[in-house]
């Protein structure tokens, strides 16, 4: 029983340590856009700020760099890829996220190893599924995490999109220009889509052309809804069509969209709740309603057995 206390215990310690360094509160420094953003002050000055920015992502760089040799490029530009849709969550690159699957594997593969060939327990099935859930876990687990992270951000990306337009289509039609618009949202607001709307500003602030730096906020985070309004702004851009009946448009559209997503969540619901209602409150529902009176029965047949 203790190995088995013991395995469980690194188990939670290794999800915890995971949690920790690509938790969702993923935030794009104004000043950080690609390389020139790496060589900030407030980039640097943020990442001697915590425990993990200090000792755990250095020992996490250092294990990518063992392995970032026989690393496909391939596989290194699709790690970036899934890092930029997760907001680059802790300022973690590729040969971190290389370093923390290495020691997620190092870490559990062994114990889910030890767990199968030198625990014993009756019935054997047990050690068995407990070793290769380790196992597994182990190997799955980094990409488990950023995958979490990756739906929950383009979810609340699809959330805000609404009121982000609504806000634009009011500053525009004030008379502020669309950056100046998308200026006055980022100061006003927080979240993952006002992050990438600033990571834009200081795009363009750099030099690159508004519609590029648009598009690439698109491939970023691959939220559909998203990547229309980039086009039609784009294009808004390039035929000359007022930019205020393309937003008063664009946010109509994501509203609609916003209420027939909701409208579908509410029709699926039902079906949801039919596993945990049938497999877990109707037996206990049973066992109140019913107990009392089997119990009786019982007790009638014993006496009248008698």
């Amino acid at each position: 029983m203790m190995p088995l206390l013991i395995c469980i215990l690194v188990f939670l310690l290794v999800v915890f340590l995971a949690l920790i360094l690509l938790r969702t509160k993923a935030e794009v420094n104004p000043e950080r856009i690609d390389d020139y953003l790496l060589s900030s002050p407030r980039t640097a000055t943020a990442a001697g700020s915590s425990f993990a920015d200090r000792v755990l992502l250095p020992a996490l760089h250092a294990l990518g760099e063992m392995l970032a040799g026989i690393t496909p490029t391939g596989a290194l530009a699709k790690i970036h890829a899934k890092l930029d849709m997760a907001g680059n969550p802790r300022n973690f690159g590729p040969l971190e996220y290389i370093g923390a699957r290495l020691l997620s594997a190092v870490v559990l593969v062994p114990f889910g190893l030890w767990v199968v060939f030198r625990v014993h327990f009756d019935p054997v099935i047990i050690p068995w599924g407990a070793g290769l859930l380790l196992i597994a876990v182990g190997v799955w687990l980094p990409d488990i995490v950023l995958q979490r992270i990756i739906e929950y951000r383009q979810t609340a990306i699809r959330r805000s999109l609404s009121n982000i337009l609504d806000l634009l289509v009011v500053s525009v039609e004030a008379g502020v220009g669309f950056d100046g618009a998308v200026q006055k949202v980022v100061e006003k607001k927080t979240g993952p889509l006002e992050s990438e709307l600033s990571r834009v500003l200081e795009q363009v602030r750099v030099g690159q052309s508004r519609a590029e730096a648009l598009r690439e906020m698109g491939r970023r985070t691959q939220v559909t809804d998203l990547i229309s309004f980039v086009a039609a702004v784009t294009q808004a851009e390039t035929m000359g069509i007022s930019i205020a009946k393309v937003l008063r448009t664009q946010a109509n559209t994501a509203r609609e969209r916003r209420s027939q997503r909701a409208r579908e969540a509410s029709a699926k619901l039902p079906v949801k709740l039919l596993f945990p209602l049938v497999f877990f409150i109707f037996p206990s529902l049973f066992v109140v309603i019913l107990g009392p009176g089997v119990i009786r029965f019982v007790e009638l047949f014993k006496v009248l057995g008698k």
